[in-house]
């Protein structure tokens, strides 16, 4: 074969995806990375309802976590070889809530203003 003043271009141009050109694809739908205007027990309902991808930093540390359903919730800790689980629905619950604590991701002023609905006998857990 002689390849000397061969000046085509063979290569192919990379599909394009849907709606590429118009928009894309939003990969943060379905992530819940940053505040939420919402009481925490609000907020857990929404990513539980959702199946929401929850990302943050807690101490400088990546970490996320998502419920699978009631019942299971996969949890990436840096500190931790694996991906954690936890199984139940009082611990999903307990584990979603203190992760959305640690990370600010809900109305902490909710919080402050309203001490006995978190802490006493009407609280949601």
């Amino acid at each position: 074969e002689n390849m000397e003043g061969d000046d085509e271009s063979t290569s192919e141009q990379p599909e394009e995806l849907p709606n590429a050109g118009g928009g894309g694809i939003n990969m943060l739908e379905g992530v819940i990375y940053d505040r939420k205007n919402l009481t925490y027990d609000e907020l857990f309902t929404y990513i539980a309802n959702t199946s929401a991808l929850v990302t943050c930093c807690i101490d400088a540390h990546f970490t996320a976590f998502q419920i699978l359903n009631r019942n299971t919730l996969l949890y990436y800790d840096p500190l931790s070889p694996s991906l954690s689980v936890a199984r139940g629905e009082r611990d999903v619950h307990s584990a979603a809530l203190y992760l959305l604590m640690k990370c600010h991701y809900g109305d902490n002023a909710h919080v402050q203003e309203n001490k006995k609905y978190y802490m006493g006998q009407s609280s949601s857990r």
